[in-house]
């Protein structure tokens, strides 16, 4: 009787056959790449400067999925780093349209948004703009790009008032308003109460970097927190 065996030579052939025809889908699709892996290449070739590569593989990314307002958001901000703030305009609506409430994602795509207005010199929708996302959200953050762009725009007065709000809205460990303040105070010429709002977001946030490298500026060496708050700035008192 005759004994049946295998062939080893046979069962490999197999055995590769069956694992190539498994792997091969999963070989085509690793050459395609992603949304997501494209929006990240032109966010490398962002932060090295390639901004035309950055525009072409961020395009590509927002082709492939339209609906992704993290791909509409960095095509704009491509767009603003080539000096084109309309369609940057263009591509942060999208963005905001399609992710209007989120906590972080929102707040830096009205910051681009913004800046793409004022690089329009499109002032009167610029305000108008910038006094709807106070009404809307009322954060310090809205408050905060609001004197930014009134300062920038010509008109401290406004600036001031929008600037006080951003303080009274802040939590009290929330050195960000004053060193804006710091900031526009300094771009008027007003040094001393420059200097009193960095001690006062020193105070707040004892060893904020951001704070501490805008008084070395002044020639002015961060020491321990002390532990009675220094005066607010004059214009929030």
């Amino acid at each position: 009787m005759a004994i049946l065996q295998s062939n080893p030579h046979r069962a490999l052939f197999t055995s590769a056959l069956l694992c190539a025809t498994l792997c091969l889908p999963l070989l085509l699709t690793g050459c395609q790449k992603t949304a997501a892996n494209l929006r990240e290449d032109g966010r490398l070739a962002l932060n090295r400067g390639q901004t035309d590569t950055a525009l072409d593989l961020t395009q590509q990314a927002v082709d492939i999925d339209p609906g992704s307002p993290w791909s509409q958001y960095q095509l704009g901000v491509v767009y603003l780093e080539l000096d084109k703030p309309l369609q940057a305009q263009y591509a942060l609506e999208k963005a905001l349209a399609l992710r209007p409430d989120d906590k972080e994602f929102t707040p830096k795509t009205l910051d681009a948004l913004a800046e793409s207005l004022y690089r329009q010199d499109r002032l009167p929708n610029l305000l108008e703009f910038l006094d709807k996302q106070v009404k809307t959200y009322a954060t310090t953050r809205d408050y905060l790009r609001q004197g930014e762009y009134l300062a920038k725009s010509g008109d401290p007065d406004a600036a001031r008032l929008a600037y006080r709000k951003a303080a009274y809205f802040a939590d009290t460990d929330d050195p960000e308003p004053y060193i804006a303040i710091a900031d526009f105070y300094a771009s008027i010429g007003d040094q001393p109460n420059a200097v009193t709002a960095l001690h006062y977001a020193n105070y707040v946030d004892p060893g904020n970097r951001a704070a501490a490298a805008r008084l070395r500026r002044f020639d002015i060496v961060p020491g321990p927190t002390i532990s009675k708050a220094p005066p607010k700035p004059a214009l929030l008192r």
